[in-house]
Formats: C-alpha cells, sequence, structure tokens
C-alpha cells in the first residue's frame, strides 16, 4: 500500500495547524436493489483513503444489506456494514468512520449491496484519493 502524503515528521514546536492531504476529495453514492453495485471504483495508479461509510434502507422488505470492499474481480475482502433486514421493522441507516483511514488500493470497489428485489440499499463513501 501507498503511504499516506500527509504525514509529517514529529516537530518539537508546531505552530499553526496540521497539513490534511495532498490529495482530491471524493464524495461518493449509490443505490443498489437486488444487485452488489460500486459506490466509488479506484482510478489506476491512486490509492482511495476511507475515511466514512454508510448505508440506509429506503424499503419496508425482507433481505440482508451490506457495504464494503471488493476487488475489481468482485471478490469481497471487507463487508464494513452489514445488516440483516426483517419485513415490518424500521428503517435503518448505518456508518462507521475510520482513523487512521482504509487504503482501498487501485482498481477495487467500495460497494453497496441489497439481496431482494424491493429491498433498496443506499451506500455513500466519503475520503480522498492519491
Amino acid at each position: 500500500m501507498a503511504l499516506m502524503k500527509f504525514r509529517e515528521p514529529n516537530q518539537v514546536k508546531w505552530q499553526g495547524v496540521r497539513p490534511g492531504h495532498n490529495g482530491t476529495q471524493v464524495i461518493a453514492e449509490n443505490y443498489a436493489i437486488n444487485a452488489r453495485l460500486p459506490i466509488y471504483t479506484v482510478l489506476a495508479g491512486e490509492t482511495f483513503y476511507l475515511c466514512s461509510l454508510g448505508m440506509a434502507c429506503a424499503t419496508f422488505a425482507a433481505g440482508t444489506g451490506t457495504a464494503g470492499v471488493e476487488t475489481g474481480g468482485g471478490v469481497v475482502l471487507a463487508h464494513l456494514l452489514y445488516d440483516n433486514y426483517v419485513a415490518g421493522s424500521n428503517l435503518f441507516t448505518k456508518n462507521v468512520s475510520f482513523w487512521p483511514p482504509l487504503e482501498v488500493p487501485a482498481l477495487y470497489d467500495v460497494f453497496v449491496y441489497s439481496s431482494a428485489l424491493v429491498l433498496q440499499m443506499y451506500g455513500w463513501a466519503f475520503g480522498w484519493v492519491e
């Protein structure tokens, strides 16, 4: 994995604010119905620093909703958010934050998944690419 370029050496005396990052901010979203779809695909030569990931259910339906990270070939590496949703239950929203951020390599996807025909899952991701 690439090293984050925003790291700074230890300072005995630090004045002002700490640097943020040298990348481009990413805010991405997508929704899935009976599918696993990418929220964000990391471009070749870049690393995506994932700071937060969220998902929400928008319909009352039985099924499973998931958000996570997968390789470009569709192999799921991590289910970062997972929920079994039962018909008649309340709608839900789940969020998770990462600090330090998760490093997602080039050509990997951050995804959202819905297991049922009427189960509408929204997913969103926030971070930056370098």
